[in-house]
């Protein structure tokens, strides 16, 4: 750029006085000029300019104006002022440039002369005079003082320098003007031309109109490329010797001089001629168009030069790709500017070109270790330089970074990797991620080849989704780290990788899916054991084999593993209930099975478990070598479940309650070494325990009923020391057969409480009240009821829920043996739906799922059950059975099934008997029962009714007592109730009561005693059951005054 001078001339010391006044009136600004070209107004809001004091411009700078300072007095003699005089004229003369003589003094112009016609001279008008009159305003005063006088003088500093500019830019146009109409002449040379423009561009520069300027470099360069077949005449030679470039450095080397002397070569023109364009595009901050033009420049001189060493040519492409990052990292941009992600992908395509070129230098210099180089963008340019790799005699490197670099190994790699690591960074904020995994997988091949294991992984971790799909470059990735985790000895990150890997086999050659495989398998015996969630195998279709001999079922296992694949065992989890308490885990396996790619077919079975019931497949594990695959199958979304049988070998165990005891049966299909058994009731808790009562030759530990060898049928009762819980009873037990363990688990629904309950209560002295009561919700029968060894007539009806049976006998004492023999209805239903399903299934011939379905027919009967109607009808009254969410062969047996409306036998239900001794209870001699408003006035008289119930013909005498009601009349009133003894008599007394406080107030206490007919009888106090209502609610009396007691103090 061209610099611009103000150059003062001072003979007479003047500069020290005005020089402050004068600099901080600079820079001009807002000018307007007509210059250029085109001859158009032009706007200048500043022009910059230096100010130089007694000596000449510099070579490369253009004076915008001379000025010369003059000083004059009247003291001074008429000689020296003469000779001022002439020394100033003298200066003008000698002046091509603009210039302004200015005339410093402390006040007016002086005087000069004697008065002529009443007229004096100054001397302003006197050197105007000698100066010429058509230069008369190239001559001004100033009066450093007065704030006016520097307006006037920087005023025609202005004046004068838009004149010279214009006078300047006008002899620029015309040289141009005439060049360019020449310039298809022989002899024309472009060099002169470029000087001859440049020189307007410097000058547009310089007033900062950087557009004016850059569209003088931009029609050089228009020219340059309308005429290349002169380039070799106006250029010495193409000239590539300088790799280290700095774009904005245009006096890097004497261009201006060179292009004078027609000796540049066309490579430094080219780094020249943009270098320029760059610096004006960054003054006017048009960045995007900065990385466009260095883009261009570098592919513009990579393509000519063919003669070049592939080195040299590498070299210059990294410097100048580094320069331009350069220079975009030294703008200073908004945060929310557009131009910061355009300038983002501009610095890394730079950086990543740069990276390019290090691959070629570092193959050629023997950097880089051989087999890193496999990437098409390089090969072709590292073909014709590889076997130079091992030459000791290598060009040498200007730039000092890359002569650095290429001097060590560990060096190279530093820059290497730093130049990767800006590119990523750049890729990152552009929002380029594939870009920036590319030069990370890139830092990581380079660790890879260097062996250092570590540092690849550190590399390679972040850029690998943990979890999802790999896709292409996802999967060379993987493919690196699992290489580094082998060889560092991380086999379970390796294993997990591998299996990755296989799962994204589409990406993979055959090969290279056959080497993962059998990896997968080597690492499987080399980890520790431990378990992992796979996505190499999945888990198709569920069916149980009903015809087997043990509880089976086939699983189709889908196998994503490219070859057949070697497995000690496939073991499947079945979970029986929904409750976490009481859930059962059953495990059925298959040993040494061998899965093929694609689908197969796993037979699992056990002869451990017998259970009959609904079993959620909770999860599949394959088991190769050290490692237990889990295949999840059910969710909280989606559950799978089977439906197993019972074993066939399994016992058949029923439970039966009675009263304060337990009967087991046990029902052996094969013969059983011993058995242990757990009973739990619906609260969870054991029904058998320490203080059970068992029969001889058995016993119970741990809360297990111990049996030993069962060959045929067994009934055992066992009384218990609590009442359990009624209700979903569970049944756990573990026996052997022939030395092997199994388990069965079953449910049932058990009523432990009494479905009758038996009480008695003494009429008289040899006179006793028996009731039984139905307590259970299903109805039962009464056919026996004995007392003290005396038989009653049974009840014809069954009894619901509530009901009950009295009975009046004669018996003595405090205590009376009771006995209840009685039938149950559900018994009864029990009894004729397994018959119903049996024959169903016999005739079906599934004879399998006869114990299941009658379990889901009862279940559902006891549900839905009119028991009345039932009992009426002797038919069972129920809803239909449904037949949805069932196996094929379950609904069709449940079709077949005629529940509603089959003919039941009330009486074919087992006969139950309950024994027990009662405490025979007095009833109360006397039963009153009271009543009286609620709401009532204090000090007002209310109703109280006192009915009295006896069961004997004796006279009474009722009693009331209260604190806070007074009783109208007589207190106590005698009654006599004459009735027949066996029998309950009541008559009513009524009392007048009249409350004192205000508030709720209790009923009076009531007090009966008994007495003779005769009136010398005794009265004896008698135990009294009284009913009573509600407190009494007293409300305020507003005909009574309200009565306030007040303390006195003495």
């Amino acid at each position: 750029m061209e610099r611009l001078w103000f150059s003062i001339t001072d003979e007479f010391g003047l500069w020290s006085q005005i020089s402050f006044e004068f600099e901080a009136r600079l820079p001009l600004r807002n000018l307007i000029w007509k210059g250029g070209i085109t001859q158009t107004a032009q706007f200048v809001s500043q022009l910059n300019a230096r100010v130089v004091v007694n000596e000449s411009v510099p070579e490369d700078a253009t004076a915008l104006l001379h000025i010369y300072l003059v000083a004059l007095n009247d003291t001074e003699s008429d000689t020296r002022k003469a000779e001022v005089r002439a020394r100033a004229k003298a200066w003008s003369i000698r002046q091509k440039s603009p210039w302004l003589i200015v005339l410093v003094t402390n006040s007016e112009p002086p005087t000069q002369g004697p008065k002529f016609l009443n007229m004096r001279t100054t001397l302003l008008d006197r050197l105007r005079s000698d100066i010429g009159r058509k230069d008369s305003d190239h001559v001004v005063h100033l009066q450093h003082k007065q704030v006016e006088s520097w307006n006037a003088l920087f005023l025609a500093i202005r004046d004068q320098t838009v004149q010279g500019l214009e006078a300047r830019t006008s002899v620029l146009g015309d040289e141009i003007r005439r060049m360019d109409a020449n310039r298809m002449l022989p002899g024309w040379n472009y060099c002169k031309f470029f000087v001859t423009k440049e020189r307007l561009a410097d000058l547009y520069a310089a007033l900062e109109l950087w557009d004016a300027a850059l569209a003088q470099y931009d029609e050089l360069e228009a020219v340059y490329e309308q005429l290349p077949q002169a380039q070799s005449a106006w250029f010495t030679e193409f000239g590539a010797s300088d790799d280290f470039t700095d774009l904005l450095n245009v006096h890097k080397k004497p261009y201006r001089q060179q292009l004078a002397r027609n000796t540049i070569t066309q490579f430094d023109f080219c780094v020249y001629l943009c270098g320029q364009q760059l610096r004006l595009l960054v003054e006017m901050k048009r960045y995007a168009e900065v990385v466009q033009r260095a883009q261009r420049l570098i592919d513009g001189l990579g393509a000519k030069m063919h003669n070049v060493s592939p080195m040299f040519r590498a070299a210059w492409t990294y410097s100048t790709c580094m320069n331009v990052v350069e220079i975009c990292e030294g703008v200073q941009l908004a945060q929310d500017d557009a131009t910061v992600r355009v300038l983002a992908v501009a610095k890394a395509e730079f950086l990543a070109s740069a990276r390019r070129q290090l691959d070629v230098l570092g193959t050629m210099c023997g950097r880089l270790p051989a087999g890193y180089l496999k990437r098409s963008n390089t090969r072709e340019l590292t073909q014709d330089s590889e076997s130079k790799a091992s030459e000791p005699n290598l060009e040498p490197i200007s730039n000092p970074v890359l002569a650095e670099a290429l001097a060590s190994d560990a060096r190279f790699d530093q820059v290497y990797v730093r130049t990767c690591e800006q590119a990523t960074q750049y890729y990152l904020d552009s929002g380029r991620k594939r870009f920036a995994q590319v030069m990370q997988g890139d830092i990581a091949q380079l660790h890879i080849c260097r062996e250092r294991w570590a540092n690849a992984i550190r590399v390679l971790r972040p850029l690998i989704p943990e979890t999802g799909d790999l896709n292409v470059m996802d999967v060379h990735l993987a493919e690196q780290q699992a290489v580094c985790e082998r060889r560092l000895g991380h086999t379970t990150t390796c294993l997990l990788l591998v299996q990755r890997l296989i799962s994204s086999a589409r990406f993979l050659d055959s090969s290279a899916q056959s080497s993962y495989a059998n990896m997968l398998e080597e690492l499987a015996h080399e980890v520790p054991v431990s378990q992992y969630s796979t996505v190499l195998f999945r888990v198709g279709d569920i069916a149980v084999d009903y015809d087997s001999t043990s509880i089976a079922v086939n699983i189709h296992v889908q196998s994503d593993v490219p070859a057949a694949l070697d497995v000690q065992r496939v073991e499947a989890v079945l979970v029986a209930g929904d409750n976490d308490a009481q859930q059962l885990e059953i495990v059925i396996d298959a040993h040494n099975v061998t899965l093929e790619p694609g689908s197969t077919r796993v037979a699992l079975t056990t002869d451990s478990v017998s259970c009959a019931g609904r079993f959620e497949v909770q999860s599949v594990h394959i088991f190769v070598g050290n490692v237990e695959f889990r295949i999840p199958v059910s969710n909280a979304n989606y559950r799978r479940f089977v439906r197993l049988n019972a074993h066939p070998a399994a016992p058949i165990i029923e439970l039966r309650a009675c009263a304060n005891s337990l009967v087991v049966n046990i029902q052996p299909l094969v013969p059983i070494d011993s058995m242990r058994l757990w009973v739990h009731d619906a609260q969870s808790q054991s029904v058998f325990d320490d203080q059970c009562m068992v029969p001889e030759g058995y016993r119970v530990e741990d809360e297990a009923l111990v049996v030993e060898a069962v060959e045929s049928s067994a009934s055992v009762e066992i009384g218990l020391a609590r009442n359990p819980a009624s209700g979903s009873i569970t049944v756990y037990a573990e026996y052997t057969v022939d030395g092997d363990l199994r388990m069965l688990l079953d449910t049932d629904d058990i009523e432990f409480a009494m479905p009758v309950v038996l009480t008695a209560r003494k009429l008289s002295t040899h006179t006793l009240l028996v009731r039984a009561q139905c307590s259970a919700l299903a109805p039962v029968r009464v056919l026996e009821l004995c007392v003290c060894d005396v038989s009653i007539e049974p009840v014809a009806r069954f009894l619901q829920y509530g009901e009950s049976a009295t009975t009046v006998c004669e018996a003595e004492g405090d205590k009376a043996a009771i006995s209840v023999r009685f039938t149950m209805l559900m018994d009864a239903v029990r009894m004729c739906v397994y018959e119903l399903v049996a024959k169903a299934a016999s005739a079906l011939k599934l004879d399998a799922h006869t114990r299941y379905v009658q379990r889901v027919v009862l279940a559902h009967v006891r549900r839905t059950i009119d028991a009345q109607a039932t009992v009426c009808e002797s038919r069972l009254v129920c809803e239909p059975v449904p037949t949805l969410m069932c196996g094929r062969d379950v609904s069709r047996l449940l079709s077949a099934l005629l529940v509603v409306g089959a003919h039941i036998n009330l009486d074919s239900g087992p006969v139950h008997t309950h024994h027990t001794t009662l405490s025979v209870q007095s009833l109360p001699i006397v039963r009153v029962t009271v009543s009286a408003s609620q709401l009532c006035t204090v000090y007002e008289e209310t109703p109280f009714v006192v009915r009295v119930q006896a069961l004997c013909g004796k006279r009474l005498r009722v009693s009331l007592v209260s604190s806070q009601c007074m009783v109208a009349g007589a207190a106590t009133q005698q009654v006599t109730i004459a009735q027949d003894a066996e029998s309950m008599g009541s008559c009513e007394l009524r009392f007048g009561l009249v409350p004192l406080v205000v508030g709720f107030v209790p009923v009076p206490e009531i007090i009966c005693h008994e007495g003779g007919l005769d009136d010398q009888c005794e009265w004896t106090r008698v135990p009294t059951q009284v009913t009573s209502s509600p407190s009494l609610c007293v409300v305020q009396n507003k005909s009574v005054p309200v009565v306030c007691s007040v303390s006195v103090v003495r």
